[in-house]
C-alpha cells in the first residue's frame, strides 16, 4: 500500500467526512479523499469494508446508535471547514450507548492543540484509544493513548517512540491527559545521546516516578523536561512532586556525569523518597572521582529507600554513612552497593568499616528495616560512635565483607547478630 498522500495531493473538493456502520460499530473518516477510504478502513476495521458507505451532509440515521466508534482523522483534516467538526462533534454526545472511541490520527495532523479540540465524550464512554501513526496498516505507531475507566491500576495512558527515547506515562484519569501530553512535547524537542526507555507513573495524590534505563545524561534530561513542565502555572493546584527516581545505566561517561544527575534532583526533587541508581561496569576511563557526587545525598532528607549499585566499592567513610543517617530521618531501606567486586578496589579507596554497624544502630532512625553494606573487616576505623546501643527494629542485614579470614568473618557477624537482634543477618 502507498503511502497517504498530503493535502497537496489531491483538490479540497475531493476532501469529505465518510461513515459506514455495521453490526454496533460506526467508523467516520475525515481529511482523506473517497477513492482512499478503503485503503484506510482495511487497516483498522475490515467487518465494514463490505457495508454500505456514506458521505456525512449533516444529516445522520437517527437508529444508528453504536456501542463502538472509530474515527479517522487523515492528512487532509485541515481542509474541512471547522463548523462540520463542530457538528460531527454534537452528534456524538447524543450516542447514548457509546461504550468504546478510537481515534486514529495522522501524523502530519497530529498535535496536543488537536487532542484539545477533539468532541467532549459522552459519560457512557468507558474506554477510548488514540493512535498516531501514517494510518498505514503496518506503518509504526508514534504515540498511543488510553483511557480505561475500569482499568485496576492506572486509568490513563501515553505510550510514544520518540528518536532515541521510548516513552510511557501512566496516570489517573482524564486530568492527567494534559500533563501526559505536555511533558511528551517537551520530550520530543530533546536530542538524546543513546536508545533509551522511560517510564513515567503518577499517583492519585499527584506523586511522580520517573524510571530510566541508558545514560546518566539521558536520564537528567526526562526529568529536568518532567520537573519543568510539572511546574508550570496550569499545574499549580495540582502540585506534581516527584518522589521516586530509579535509573540504571550501563556505565559512566564522564567525570561529573553523576554529580549532575544528584544536582538536578536536589533543585527539581527535593522531597525525594525513593532513590535507585545501578550502575552495571565500569567505564573504560572511569576513575572512582564520580563518588565524591554520592556525598550530595546527604541532601535529601525525605529518603525512604536508598539503593546504590557499582562494581566498585563505594568510596564512603564510616563518618559519611552517620551524616547519611542522621540526615535521612525516614529511611527504611539503606543498600549502599553491597554486591561491589573487591578486585576492583583502588590503591586510595575508602570504605566502611567493622564500626559502620555501630553507627547504623547507633545513629539510623527507628524506621529503618533492611540494611545492605560492603565492609572492610580488616581495616580498623578512625571514626569513632558516641555510645552503643542495639538497634531492634532492623529485620534485616546483608553484609558483603572483604577479608581472607574466616574469623573475622564469623566475628562481624556476631558483631551484627548483637546489635541488630530482631534481623536476619546474612553474608551475601
Amino acid at each position: 500500500m502507498n503511502p497517504p498522500p498530503t493535502t497537496a495531493s489531491f483538490p479540497q473538493s475531493e476532501i469529505d467526512i465518510g461513515y459506514a456502520y455495521s453490526l454496533d460499530a460506526l467508523i467516520f473518516v475525515a481529511g482523506v479523499p473517497p477513492r482512499l477510504f478503503p485503503g484506510y478502513l482495511f487497516a483498522f476495521q475490515p467487518l465494514l469494508i463490505d457495508s454500505e458507505f456514506r458521505f456525512y451532509n449533516g444529516n445522520f440515521v437517527p437508529e444508528v446508535n453504536p456501542a463502538t466508534l472509530i474515527i479517522v482523522l487523515g492528512p487532509g483534516l485541515n481542509s474541512i471547514p471547522s463548523s462540520v467538526l463542530f457538528d460531527l462533534s454534537q452528534l456524538i454526545s447524543r450516542f447514548t450507548s457509546l461504550r468504546d472511541i478510537e481515534f486514529r490520527i495522522h501524523d502530519s495532523v497530529w498535535s496536543r492543540h488537536l487532542v484539545e479540540e477533539l468532541p467532549i465524550l459522552p459519560p457512557t464512554v468507558k474506554r477510548t484509544v488514540l493512535l498516531v501513526s501514517n494510518l498505514l496498516l503496518d506503518g509504526p505507531e508514534l504515540v498511543r493513548i488510553t483511557y480505561d475507566a475500569n482499568a485496576p491500576r492506572f486509568t490513563a495512558s501515553l505510550v510514544a517512540a520518540l528518536i532515541g527515547l521510548h516513552l510511557t506515562v501512566k496516570g489517573y484519569g482524564v486530568t492527567d491527559l494534559l500533563f501526559m501530553l505536555n511533558v511528551h512535547s517537551a520530550l520530543a524537542a530533546v536530542a538524546f545521546q543513546a536508545r533509551c526507555e522511560g517510564r513515567i507513573e503518577i499517583s492519585k495524590e499527584h506523586s511522580v516516578g520517573l524510571r530510566m534505563s541508558g545514560t546518566m545524561k539521558d536520564a537528567r534530561t526526562v526529568l529536568k523536561a518532567t520537573m519543568k513542565t510539572a511546574r508550570a502555572p496550569e499545574y499549580a493546584h495540582r502540585q506534581y512532586t516527584l518522589t521516586s527516581f530509579v535509573v540504571d545505566v550501563p556505565q559512566l561517561y564522564y567525570r561529573d556525569e553523576f554529580r549532575d544527575c544528584i544536582d538536578t534532583m536536589l533543585s527539581k526533587a527535593p522531597g525525594l523518597q525513593h532513590l535507585d541508581i545501578s550502575i552495571c561496569s565500569l567505564g573504560t576511563n572511569e576513575t572512582d572521582d564520580w563518588m565524591e557526587g554520592l556525598r550530595l545525598l546527604v541532601g535529601f532528607h525525605d529518603l525512604i529507600h536508598v539503593h546504590i549499585a557499582h562494581p566498585r566499592p563505594l568510596n564512603l567513610s564510616d563518618a559519611d554513612l552517620s551524616h547519611f543517617l542522621r540526615s535521612w530521618r525516614n529511611a527504611e531501606h539503606v543498600s549502599l552497593n553491597p554486591k561491589a567486586s573487591a578486585a576492583m578496589i583502588s590503591r586510595s579507596q575508602v570504605m566502611f568499616t567493622t564500626n559502620a554497624l555501630n553507627v547504623v544502630a547507633y545513629e539510623a532512625p527507628r524506621s529503618l528495616r533492611h540494611l545492605r553494606l560492603f565492609v572492610d573487616a580488616d581495616k580498623v576505623s578512625v571514626f569513632g560512635t558516641r555510645g552503643f546501643s542495639p538497634h531492634v527494629g532492623v529485620g534485616n542485614v546483608e553484609l558483603r565483607l572483604l577479608t581472607a579470614n574466616p574469623r573475622s568473618v564469623r566475628a562481624v557477624m556476631r558483631m551484627a547478630e548483637g546489635l541488630f537482634p530482631n534481623a536476619r543477618v546474612m553474608e551475601v
